[in-house]
């Protein structure tokens, strides 16, 4: 019979989620755990036969912790916008969680592929959001927040490796331009719009404007 564990696990992932915000991910190893619950590495394997399981229940917790820091974007307008400046935020305020959930290669999945997958929840009604603003397809909704993502995930990325900050009118400013360029090229593209329509989308007032909320 395997010895009773002295501590329990939602303990030692505790312990492993809070090294991992602190440290990374790399941090987590059997001895830096134990140090945590002032404890030798030993009560870890007797609830997990490897230091990767204890992982895979971090970054689900730093999942969670994303969803959490989202959940609130759709009382917002644009919501897509919102998203896209809580992406930067959240790496600012969360470095070593964004780098596990977006900056860790797993699998053979694109970034936007596993965000598709593991985040439909905010996936599915931002693409609807893009679809009904911009009057676009489905696959050209999908394919603007694809890059969006993308997009934000770079900026994002570029502070938390950089000591220097950009401001949220500087960050909006960056993700309207992205995103009033993709979808200029397109209307362009199949003529459903006029240059002169097209050169209002592009008024710097509206590009600069940070999302609002909504009077819900």
């Amino acid at each position: 019979m395997p010895p009773k564990p002295k501590y329990t696990k939602e303990e030692i992932i505790s312990a492993a989620y809070e090294l991992t915000r602190e440290k990374g991910i790399d941090a987590v190893v059997a001895r830096e755990v134990g140090k945590r619950l002032n404890t030798s590495s030993s009560p870890i394997f007797t609830v997990w036969s490897s230091m990767e399981e204890l992982k895979e229940e971090v970054r689900q917790l730093a999942k969670q912790k994303y969803r959490q820091y989202m959940a609130d974007i759709f009382d917002y307008s644009p919501s897509f916008k919102e998203f896209g400046m809580r992406c930067v935020s959240f790496a600012a305020e969360e470095p070593n969680l964004f780098r596990l959930l977006f900056l860790t290669k797993r699998d053979k999945h694109s970034p936007y592929v596993r965000f598709k997958q593991e985040f439909e929840g905010i996936f599915i009604p931002l693409v609807e959001e893009i679809r009904n603003q911009f009057e676009l397809s489905k696959s050209d909704a999908e394919d603007l927040l694809s890059q969006m993502i993308i997009f934000a995930n770079g900026i994002a990325a570029y502070i938390i490796t950089d000591t220097s900050s950009l401001s949220k009118e500087t960050v909006s400013r960056y993700l309207s331009t992205v995103c009033i360029g993709i979808v200029l090229t397109d209307k362009l593209r199949d003529g459903s719009i006029d240059l002169s329509t097209a050169k209002s989308m592009t008024d710097p007032y509206s590009i600069a404007t940070i999302p609002h909320k909504k009077n819900i």
